[in-house]
């Protein structure tokens, strides 16, 4: 027997879907990170599927303190933590009900530091997102897995296109013949 129908009616099917790892960064010189957002796409044919619940399962970890940290899904305010002096270093985490809209779903964050002071604060997410459905399980499609992909390691890509071109560049440069 599986673990799934201790827990979940038949018929019900419940599917994790990770949001990608990320870091708030509160800079030198600033107050305050400003929204930093992921999105997770869930799609499912609602002809076959509905959606019996979804939470965000959120687990936060500040490097510093003290620090106020708000967090947003879909555009709607959900949850703060908060740091106090001498608690940095301690992870907080929690669950919540969310709606999900079918297609391209937004985690977003903001960090503040609590005091003004000088130096570079940051508090590391991990998330995702528990969605039961009623129906036919949805499959996740190989562009949904290219498109999650290319969100995440997009920086790391444009680092190493751009490494190639100067690298291309300094290669035909170097080559030429000497006239």
């Amino acid at each position: 027997m599986s673990l799934q129908r201790l827990y979940i009616p038949v018929g019900f099917s419940a599917k994790a879907y990770p949001i990608p790892s990320f870091t708030a960064i509160i800079p030198m010189l600033s107050g305050c990170s400003g929204w930093i957002g992921k999105s997770k796409i869930i799609t499912w044919d609602p002809l076959k599927t509905t959606v019996a619940s979804s939470r965000l399962v959120i687990t936060a970890h500040a490097k510093n303190d003290p620090i106020d940290f708000n967090v947003k899904f879909n555009g709607l305010d959900l949850r703060s933590f908060f740091w106090g002096e001498g608690t940095k270093c301690t992870e907080q985490s929690d669950i919540i009900d969310v709606q999900i809209v079918n297609g391209s779903n937004l985690l977003e964050v903001d960090a503040c530091k609590h005091l003004p002071w000088i130096g570079v604060a940051s508090v590391d997410v991990e998330a995702y997102i528990e969605v039961v459905f009623e129906g036919e399980i949805p499959e996740t499609s190989w562009w949904e897995y290219l498109q999650q992909w290319l969100n995440t390691n997009w920086p790391m890509m444009a680092l190493g296109l751009g490494s190639v071109m100067l690298g291309t560049v300094t290669l035909v440069y170097l080559a030429r013949p000497d006239n």
